[in-house]
């Protein structure tokens, strides 16, 4: 491995001249961070060690704490590919700063269904990008659209995915971490086909709290996943706060079977906070038709899509319910069928007999 990628996250900081500690913020303005030669230009600027070890491939995304691109070291070093974080101040936008929120929280998670943030590099202040581990097949959204070209995944797949993300998050509320931002798009799948969290800027720590700590989380999160609790910012006790987390899955794994949102949420804009709550007012949760999968999925996703929070699933309960149980089934088949393609293709088809035949 590149000598880089061995220390601690916190100390692997790159040291540079004192010239390139402060921003042109007038010209950097200008630069579209989402293009490859944009992003070059500000690394020769800032960060002109970073081409000795690395190298950009391509844009993947961005959002409100950073942009995201796939990477790799170079060769004599490991030549392995990584997933690049770069956390950059613009004027008049809302960015981590020099608060470092992601990368403290993430380095202290070691799971196998959670990406292991490698490396961490400070620019300034204001800016730093940290290195992860790269999922090979991307999010889950890149997945569908660019791998399957659908938007929905069979019953058989979603139970593949479901209990190593429930895992990881019993993991993180155990390290008493709410990741609170459970979605499509911050799960990838590595070489393997394992799920991996991503994206730890709207991680909560309540380490120091006790379970009768009452706390209020306002609109933290993406729109469509945020529970009603959130969205109404409701005090609620942190003993409860894992069910916020068991939610935003729900929200997802009802989004990968039928390709759409619950409880009419599709009618409503992701930003429209108000017409979320409204919509979630009264509620009833139902399923579209057309789709074949089991009553044992409809009640797990009925318990862990529960609009009280009191009464809905918690981590432990979703992974003793029925239908997660089924996943050691789908689990064998993966180590019986040897090559990655024609387990993909077992999933994808739902063609997993004995998995089937359980969840019946």
């Amino acid at each position: 491995m590149d000598e880089s990628l061995k220390k601690e996250p916190e100390n692997n900081i790159v040291q540079k001249p004192n010239k390139l500690i402060n921003y042109d913020e007038q010209s950097d303005e200008n630069l579209d961070l989402t293009k490859l030669e944009c992003i070059n230009q500000y690394i020769n600027k800032y960060l002109p060690t970073f081409k000795e070890n690395f190298e950009l491939i391509q844009y993947i995304d961005s959002g409100s704490t950073g942009i995201v691109y796939k990477g790799k070291s170079l060769p004599g070093k490991n030549n392995q590919f990584y997933s690049f974080k770069f956390c950059i101040r613009r004027k008049n936008k809302k960015h981590s700063g020099n608060k470092y929120h992601e990368v403290i929280h993430q380095k202290v998670l070691h799971h196998r269904n959670i990406a292991q943030i490698l490396a961490f590099y400070k620019i300034n202040d204001s800016a730093f990008f940290s290195v992860s581990e790269f999922g090979k097949f991307g999010n889950i959204d890149n997945f569908l659209h660019n791998f399957l070209k659908r938007n929905y995944l069979s019953e058989t797949f979603i139970n593949y995915l479901a209990k190593p993300l429930l895992e990881a998050l019993l993991y993180m509320h155990r390290k008493k971490l709410l990741h609170l931002d459970v979605k499509k798009g911050n799960i990838v799948l590595d070489s393997e086909l394992n799920p991996k969290l991503i994206d730890f800027s709207s991680t909560y720590s309540y380490e120091k709290m006790e379970p009768k700590k009452v706390i209020q989380f306002y609109k933290i999160g993406t729109g469509r996943y945020m529970p009603p609790e959130i969205l109404k910012g409701k005090n609620i006790e942190i003993k409860y706060g894992d069910k916020i987390d068991v939610y935003c899955l729900g929200i997802t794994l009802y989004n990968l079977a039928f390709g759409s949102y619950p409880y009419g949420l599709n009618q409503v804009k992701g930003d429209d906070y108000r017409g979320i709550e409204e919509t979630l007012n009264n509620a009833r949760l139902k399923f579209p038709e057309g789709f074949e999968v089991s009553n044992l999925f409809k009640d797990f996703l009925k318990n862990i899509l529960e609009l009280d929070i009191y009464k809905r699933y918690s981590v432990k309960d979703a992974l003793n319910h029925p239908w997660i149980k089924g996943w050691d089934i789908i689990a064998q088949e993966k180590e019986d069928t040897g090559l990655q393609e024609n387990f993909i293709i077992r999933l994808i088809s739902d063609n997993i007999p004995k998995f089937n035949q359980y969840i019946k």
